[in-house]
């Protein structure tokens, strides 16, 4: 398995920790089962997000920026900050118990990647595969650079709406909708239209209408007046028009909105570009010229008015796309730019999955994984920065004359390259690289083959390429995982990996989405080693966050994490993660969650020492004769046998978080609750041989749930196992085998359906004393029963019955007095003997007052629902479902009462 590589600015975040902790499992589950496993550690030289890091960093410690101090020496700085603070994600992943092979770390920035990039391009360029073209591509005027899809956060504007913006000193207006009118040539009529960027107006070559609009019949082959520059542009006819829409007229500006620049393709029109990469105004007539965009867009609005063709401006809901490195908004803007021919290559992507070549988990992704290979566009590689790889093309010029370009691994090659295509000495002609380096995306594209050597054939490609298994998350499903399938085939003639386990998005308990300005963002080493609410409120300070959104943070944090975060180790982590069901569409994490399971580390860690307490040092295993097992030794080696065979099933389907299920279930449940409080009987008699046969039983139940649990829990089970007594001579729970199914041979499933009667039993015992307020005192009961199978299974178990359920003594038999509460089982009646055990006038006053401290309760939560007030979503929600639950509470009261009001009448 290749780890997806981190971006080297990272610190770790809980998507880390489950991609980290699902895939750690795995490798050591498979280590366990004795294959060769390899999981390579990589970080991504995250070529925008880096840049922007050092720029800032320099401009705060110097004062200078990078255009100030040149490609090549900015370019050693941000080599000095990667060596000095680069490792910071690999340490945090260290702590998490990441048993990758971290003699392997390979940076993408590296010599060997970095060859098999420039080799790459090379490639795709001579089999003509890559072109350059002058296309739209999403650029940040903050970056100066164009950035890939994944980068653009689409934020959801609801009417007029203040943001800041980089570069402007005001906050800019977004979330209205400007309406003017185009005089129509030689008329007095005018055409409407709408559009929530006029300044892009000055950019328009065309209005359209639908063919079939009969309200623009008469306007068919007209031409109307720009309202600015007062040149004549045609009206022209396509169906692309939403006749419903608007006036069912649409501005047309080829050089600033994608749709419209094939509407230009289609009609053959002119390119205006009136954007400058720094976003001022370009080619436009005065008073535009050179203006921030954003102004313009004032001065448009000014214009229009004095011209008495500004219809309205009002508010309007719109999708603002947002560079999420810089926070600038995104403009269209037309570059010549390298890209990639996709069409031929996502085919085969799209066999790979339909042969099952290529299996993806879980499998509804695959409609998704169709749907946006049928319809992908060329992939634009070009980026306009300075850290990355540099682009290997270089511009071939004969004197003045540009005659194209070559691509090479150095000046010399291309040089030899461009005298033999382009029949020219090298006196004659001069070279220049492109200066734009490469979408990070296409070097991680290459990752599972370019980290053990390619294209050279080296030992580690020819042993584990292609990879066996990619874990990752669903959302760079595209971007990324497409893409290795793509080049890998394309460059490899194989697919880089036989199964991709997708991973869902984490987000908090109340199902939001984890943001820092939210204040729900979760360290996971914050979760391993605690920390004070205080820290936690300071460690706010030192990110980007604004001071309203440091607030608001602040108060979410206080409200969520009162005492802070308590340390919960990384195992508690570990196994959290790990069982929640990563395939579903969302995984609602919290705090509370992980601390339940650091209950359960230490309730392993008690079983542990309860069980070697009970087994000699000189401890040896020895075969068990079943025939002189208890029903109750063999209900819980069938439950082990059964344990190791579920576990097996879905270990193989990589569910993960069912194995997690079974594994606590059976450790809490089966073992602690059940047999370790039926071991204490027999270690509390006199038999000696039965104590020699449950020091057997339960040496193998520990040593097999510590191996079952190892790939979840690697610190502790390992800290456990090396403290067993009488282990075998393994070196280490690693590399012990792990538990299979063809071992565990002891299903008994008669002994597992008594005791399934037991446990019913048991927890409708417990249950009415809870109800009744027995705390303290061991009531007597009585058990009528009319299945016999019920009759055989508590002779076996009277016993356990009796311990388990806190009874002073059962009696399967009528109940000789009236002052018993009865409950009907399947098969059997309980009747529990209240009359000498409770008070029950003071019983009756004590849920009396209970209920009413919850009737206030209920009022109090209530207040929380009321919509129309503001308040949050996830906190209605939270409320709505606490008055379900102190209803539940109230019935359940009531009829306690009526029952016991009723026997103390009877009384």
């Amino acid at each position: 398995m290749c780890l997806p590589p981190p971006n080297v600015t990272g610190t770790l975040h809980l998507g880390h920790a489950l991609g980290n902790s699902i895939q750690d499992t795995i490798a050591r589950w498979r280590r366990m089962c004795g294959d060769d496993v390899l999981w390579l550690p990589g970080c991504d030289h995250a070529g925008i997000a880096t840049q922007v890091i050092v720029e800032k960093e320099l401009q705060k410690r110097v004062g200078v920026t990078r255009h100030q101090i040149g490609r090549k020496q900015f370019v050693e700085e941000v080599w000095k900050w990667k060596n000095q603070k680069g490792d910071i994600i690999y340490e945090q992943m260290k702590r998490l118990g990441s048993s990758l092979d971290w003699q392997r770390a390979t940076f993408t920035l590296d010599e060997k990647p970095s060859y098999a990039v420039r080799e790459a391009f090379i490639r795709l360029f001579d089999d003509g595969l890559i072109y350059r073209k002058e296309r739209l591509v999403n650029w940040s005027c903050a970056l100066r650079s164009a950035i890939s899809d994944i980068e653009v956060d689409d934020i959801q504007i609801k009417g007029r709406t203040l943001l800041d913006v980089p570069g402007y000193d005001k906050k800019v207006t977004f979330g209205l909708l400007t309406v003017l009118s185009y005089p129509i040539e030689h008329t007095n009529d005018v055409i409407t239209i709408a559009t929530t960027r006029p300044e892009t107006v000055l950019g328009d070559v065309a209005v359209a209408v639908h063919p079939n609009d009969s309200r623009y019949t008469h306007l068919h082959g007209k031409y109307v007046i720009h309202p600015l520059t007062s040149q004549r542009i045609p009206i022209i006819l396509d169906p692309f028009v939403d006749r419903e829409f608007g006036t069912g007229a649409v501005k047309i500006t080829p050089a600033q909105d994608p749709k419209d620049f094939e509407v230009g393709e289609r009609h053959g029109l002119p390119l205006i570009n009136i954007l400058a990469e720094d976003g001022s105004l370009i080619n436009v007539p005065e008073p535009f010229q050179g203006l921030p965009r954003f102004l313009a867009r004032d001065k448009v609005l000014d214009v229009l008015t004095d011209k008495k063709l500004l219809v309205s401006v009002t508010d309007h809901d719109m999708v603002l796309p947002v560079c999420s490195r810089s926070h600038d908004v995104i403009e269209p803007l037309l570059k010549d730019q390298w890209f990639v021919k996709c069409q031929d290559m996502a085919q085969e992507a799209i066999k790979a999955v339909k042969s099952k070549q290529l299996q993806l988990i879980p499998d509804h992704y695959e409609k998704q994984w169709y749907d946006w290979l049928e319809n992908i566009r060329d992939w634009c590689i070009s980026r306009q920065l300075w850290w990355g790889h540099q682009i290997p093309a270089y511009r071939v010029r004969h004197k003045q004359t540009e005659l194209g370009w070559v691509c090479a691994h150095n000046e010399e090659d291309a040089l030899e390259k461009a005298c033999k295509q382009f029949q020219f000495s090298s006196s004659e002609i001069t070279l220049s690289q492109d200066e734009d380096v490469l979408d990070t995306w296409f070097s991680s594209a290459l990752f599972p083959f370019s980290v053990f050597g390619w294209p050279h054939r080296t030992d580690d490609l020819l042993q584990f390429y292609p990879t066996t298994l990619l874990e990752t998350a669903s959302d760079i499903m595209f971007f990324w995982v497409a893409r290795m399938v793509m080049m890998g085939k394309l460059l490899t003639g194989k697919i880089p990996f036989k199964t991709v386990v997708f991973h869902s998005i984490l987000r908090d308990c109340y199902g939001r989405k984890m943001s820092k300005s939210l204040g729900n963002v979760i360290d996971p080493l914050d979760v391993i080693r605690g920390i004070s609410l205080k820290d936690l409120q300071n460690k706010l300070e030192s990110g980007n966050l604004g001071a309203e959104e440091i607030q608001k943070a602040r108060s979410a944090q206080k409200q969520e994490y009162p005492d802070g975060i308590p340390a919960c180790g990384a195992d508690a982590l570990h196994f959290s993660l790990c069982s929640h069901n990563y395939k579903a569409n969302y995984i609602n994490v919290s705090v509370d969650q992980i601390v339940k399971t650091r209950q359960f580390c230490n309730k392993i860690w008690q079983t542990f020492k309860f069980i070697c307490s009970k087994i000699e040092k000189e401890f040896k295993l020895s075969p068990l004769e079943m025939e002189t097992l208890s029903p109750t030794d063999r209900w819980l080696l069938s439950r082990l046998s059964a344990v190791v065979q579920q576990c097996e099933v879905h270990l193989m389907r990589y569910e993960l978080y069912k194995v997690t299920n079974i594994l606590l279930d059976f450790w809490w449940h089966d073992l602690c609750d059940i047999y370790l409080e039926y071991s204490k009987l027999v270690f509390e008699s006199e038999d000696k041989s039965a104590h020699l046969r449950m020091e057997q039983i339960l040496y193998r139940t520990l040593e097999t749930g510590l191996r079952m649990l190892a790939p979840f829990m690697p610190y502790l089970c390992e800290e456990l196992y090396q403290r067993l007594p009488g282990r075998l001579q393994t070196e280490s729970i690693c590399i012990a085998s792990y538990p299979q199914s063809a071992e565990y041979q002891w299903r008994d499933l008669e002994a597992e359906q008594h005791m399934d009667i037991i446990r019913k039993v048991i927890n409708q015992l417990l249950s009415l004393r809870r109800e009744f307020n027995l705390t303290k005192t061991k009531p007597l009961v009585y058990i009528q029963i009319t299945d016999p199978g019920v009759a055989v299974a508590l002779q076996k178990q009277l016993m356990l019955l009796e311990r388990l359920s806190r009874s002073r003594q059962i009696l399967l038999q009528e109940p000789p007095s009236r002052g018993c509460v009865v409950h009907h089982g399947d098969g059997y009646t309980l009747n529990m003997e209240l009359e000498g055990n409770i008070d029950f006038g003071r019983e009756i006053e004590r849920i009396v007052s209970q209920m009413s401290k919850l009737d206030k309760e209920l009022e109090k939560v209530s207040k929380q629902t009321d919509r129309s007030r503001g308040i949050p979503e996830h906190i209605v929600r939270g409320a709505e479902e606490k008055i379900i639950s102190i209803k539940e509470k109230m019935d359940k009261l009531q009829k306690t009462t009526d029952t016991l009001s009723l026997l103390q009448d009877i009384k």
